[in-house]
């Protein structure tokens, strides 16, 4: 297993850096994010500084660790560290013949990209939380209140998933949540209903299991997501060319007490060359996020620990 280190620096308007590999580098001409091999006793986190220097001419000061994968490459296999860099110290220039581009919001305007970094670029676009609605638990009241500070720190990614309602309930629940929501730039999709999605306009739908196993193809949404429980709805989540996964149980939860947790290291196996960005969830609490970083996920999904 080779110890690598990436990189992702941004600029003060949101941009992100990507190095194109250069001639006479394995794999050259694909476009990455900046770094490189571990040397024998160091730190990850030095590692990272010495790179930047080496290829980039700048002094990481202001750094953290953020999802880590493993890619099996036909020469070997890797298990690459990313780190969130947001200041430096000096100019970015190439040192080593490499190309530079600040990637901006939107479509990705280089080819190609080495493939360990597509899931990376597509959760770059997502937060760091994915909050499942609890209605039923906190009642009215407490909910609304909760979601308005939560969208007033910044903007959030809501699932809506009340099984206790009606479809008529639902559809008008719904619409109270996108207009609390709609002000902030938060983005809200619908469980299960895609005719309500669409109705009331929500920002897209998410999938459970037994949906994501009988389409044959994506629903026509800006935003579409999967439940998962096994590799095969992985696969399946890649195939279909989803928004990103939720995969479940982590640990013990009280709405699914007898569903056997997985835990961080089977995760981190079953996500092992997803291209879609996965979630984790299942009895886990904002505390957590670092941890599911370190095994690979975009993120973590709350319902509970979500308010």
């Amino acid at each position: 297993m080779i110890h690598v280190v990436a990189g992702i620096l941004f600029d003060v308007e949101g941009n992100f850096l990507l190095a194109r590999r250069p001639t006479g580098k394995v794999y050259e001409g694909f476009w990455e994010f900046p770094g490189g091999k571990v040397e024998e006793k160091e730190r990850a986190s030095d590692a990272l500084v010495r790179e930047l220097e080496e290829e980039l001419g700048v002094v990481a000061k202001t750094f953290h660790p953020w999802i880590t994968k493993t890619f099996r490459y036909p020469h070997a296999d890797v298990n690459i560290e990313f780190f969130k860099v947001t200041h430096w110290s000096g100019k970015v220039r190439s040192l080593e013949n490499q190309k530079l581009y600040w990637q901006g919001p939107g479509s990705l305007r280089v080819a190609p990209v080495l493939e360990p970094n597509i899931p990376i670029l597509k959760s770059l676009r997502l937060p760091d939380h994915y909050l499942i609605t609890h209605l039923s638990a906190l009642g009215e009241a407490n909910f609304f209140e909760s979601l308005l500070q939560a969208v007033k720190k910044s903007p959030q990614l809501i699932q809506v998933r009340e099984k206790d309602l009606s479809p008529t309930d639902l559809e008008a629940f719904t619409k109270e949540v996108l207009s609390v929501c709609r002000p902030s730039g938060s983005k809200v999709l619908v469980n299960t209903h895609i005719d309500i999605a669409d109705r009331v306009g929500a920002d897209g739908v998410h999938l459970n299991s037994v949906q994501l196993k009988s389409i044959t193809h994506r629903p026509e949404v800006a935003l579409c997501a999967a439940s998962c429980h096994s590799k095969e709805d992985l696969v399946r989540v890649d195939a279909l060319a989803l928004d990103f996964a939720v995969l479940s149980p982590i640990k013990v939860t009280a709405s699914h007490p007898d569903a056997i947790p997985i835990g961080w290291n089977l995760f981190a196996s079953l996500i092992g060359g997803v291209k879609t960005p996965v979630y984790a969830l299942g009895g886990l609490s904002k505390e957590e996020l670092s941890d599911a970083w370190a095994h690979g996920a975009a993120g973590i999904s709350m319902l509970r620990g979500a308010w």
